[in-house]
């Protein structure tokens, strides 16, 4: 019989633990391996968390009624918009269409007051109650003098939206030189003034519409040739309207903020010429596919304004102020910040290769892989590629180099130029793109990774999502997963939203809803040592 003194037991103890740690049981090991996953979960739904509240917290600087309040001011009965001021006497009316242009006429009609007589606002269907169920009930047009209709399901043109066009259409004829015409103008506003220039019919105006975007053309394009089919773009709304006194309040969802693009131009004359509209034409059909009649109408000669008459054009918002508010909840979160730009434009899938081309320059820069000036380089010409400042590389390498964390963000419009049967929108594509480009080499040790972007307006192309969120790994995860999803496969289908809605039950997608604004859409890339 073997004897043990308690000194001798307590080490026996000790050592049976410690071979125990050392060699777990297969059950152990299982157990060791759930925990770990379970962490490694936490965190990345941890730092998605962090990139969702840097989109919030963008959308939520670029509500239009808070735009409009900042511009619109009335002292007794004169009114004051960018340093001209008119005289109120129960003289104003609204025409306003847009996506984001109920709160805009919300906030002027508490502006306003009893100065205001009527007017018409044509919105995105499903706005009302969009609006509600966020709880900003308050963006919604209550004085009862405005008639709100809602139309261009899905961003395309319909009869709900012609009819609102046609509405305000009979609202400019009818005013006088006494009236002031206040213009409330938001990206999406294309759709919803849908007034085709006879004969062309709505028709004919969707199919060309549709068409030209599948095959990947510009927001400058599209609304150059829309410009030209349209009874009230291109400064045709301005010239309608028998008085002088015009304010148009913009808010901008093209980079660059041109006044005759956004919503295609109607308070601005159109610099589109017919050679402008024929080049774009060819460059996305072939012969036969645009019926004569709109050929016909697009060779036209540019009509001239009618008259001298100024309008008063206000931007009051745009990306750059959304960007802004997004990098100070950034830096709150513990991130630094740094602005890649706020105009990316181009193909969505080759933008997020890119961003996992970023994410993975940064990594080996984190981690001192190879020769650090030789990343510093890749780096340099990655940002080039964004067109970003010359003071975005060096802070970047500033953060890299004291190892904290750092949240890159980018903004404009992208293109998706269709070559399967999917469905999706650009923030999915490019999100999925770069879900794919990162997997699996960009697992970065000791870092986790989050890749969002999204569209302010909270509807990426025809779905209900305003965009999607990836990790490294993500498509292998799909493809291991039960579902056996094929990232790869889903991409060439441009079926992202299909990707995406079956990946974890949807998890990965970025639900808002209708925002109620419209400024583009915003990209988040955090890296955070864990």
């Amino acid at each position: 019989m073997l004897f043990l003194t308690r000194h001798q037991c307590c080490s026996f103890v000790f050592s049976r633990a410690v071979l125990l740690l050392k060699c777990p049981t297969p059950t152990s090991a299982r157990m060791l391996h759930t925990s770990a996953v379970s962490q490694h979960r936490s965190a990345i739904q941890e730092q998605a968390g962090d990139a969702k509240q840097i989109f919030r917290a963008a959308i939520d600087a670029v509500l239009p009624n808070k735009l409009v309040a900042k511009h619109l001011t009335v002292d007794g009965n004169q009114l004051s918009v960018n340093g001209q001021n008119y005289c109120l006497k129960r003289n104003v009316y609204i025409a306003a269409f847009g996506k984001a242009v109920s709160g805009m006429v919300s906030a002027a009609e508490n502006i306003l007051g009893d100065h205001l007589v009527g007017g018409v606002a044509s919105v995105l269907t499903g706005m009302r109650d969009a609006l509600t169920n966020a709880g900003k009930s308050d963006m919604w047009p209550s004085s009862g003098k405005i008639e709100v209709i809602e139309g261009a399901a899905n961003n395309m043109p319909d009869e709900n939206s012609t009819m609102a066009a046609l509405k305000i259409k009979q609202l400019a004829e009818s005013l006088t030189a006494e009236d002031i015409l206040l213009v409330l103008i938001s990206g999406g506003g294309s759709a919803l003034l849908s007034a085709p220039l006879p004969p062309v019919t709505l028709q004919e105006k969707q199919a060309l519409t549709k068409l030209l975007s599948e095959r990947g053309a510009t927001i400058h394009e599209l609304n150059a040739v829309r410009s030209k089919l349209s009874l009230l773009k291109g400064g045709k709304l301005a010239a309608l309207a028998d008085t002088n006194q015009i304010i148009a309040l913009i808010l901008s969802d093209v980079i660059g903020d041109p006044l005759d693009i956004i919503a295609s131009g109607p308070t601005v004359p159109s610099k589109t010429t017919p050679e402008r509209c024929m080049e774009i034409i060819h460059r996305y059909t072939t012969s036969g596919e645009v019926p004569d009649v709109i050929m016909n109408v697009l060779s036209q000669p540019r009509t001239k304004p009618t008259d001298s008459k100024l309008v008063n054009n206000v931007i009051v918002g745009n990306n750059t102020v959304a960007v802004e508010h997004s990098q100070s909840i950034a830096e709150n979160l513990g991130y630094d910040s740094v602005v890649l730009s706020e105009s990316i434009s181009g193909e969505a899938r080759t933008i997020g290769e890119t961003f996992a081309e970023l994410a993975k320059s940064c990594g080996k820069l984190y981690n001192g892989i190879d020769n650090s000036s030789f990343e510093a380089g890749v780096l340099s010409d990655l940002l080039r590629s964004f067109d970003a400042s010359g003071g975005a590389h060096s802070k970047i390498l500033s953060i890299v180099k004291e190892n904290k964390p750092v949240c890159l963000i980018g903004a404009g419009e992208t293109t998706v130029t269709l070559q399967g049967d999917g469905k999706g929108g650009r923030n999915q594509e490019m999100v999925l793109s770069w879900a794919v480009a990162a997997s699996p080499d960009l697992a970065i040790p000791g870092f986790q990774v989050t890749f969002l972007s999204g569209g302010t307006d909270g509807q990426d192309g025809p779905t209900d999502a305003a965009g999607a969120w990836a990790y490294p790994g993500l498509a292998h995860h799909a493809a291991a997963d039960g579902d056996g999803l094929d990232a790869v496969g889903s991409l060439e289908r441009n079926d992202s939203y299909g990707f995406f809605s079956s990946f974890r039950k949807g998890s990965n997608l970025v639900k808002t809803g209708l925002t109620g604004t419209n400024v583009m859409d915003i990209q988040i890339l955090l890296l955070k040592p864990v």
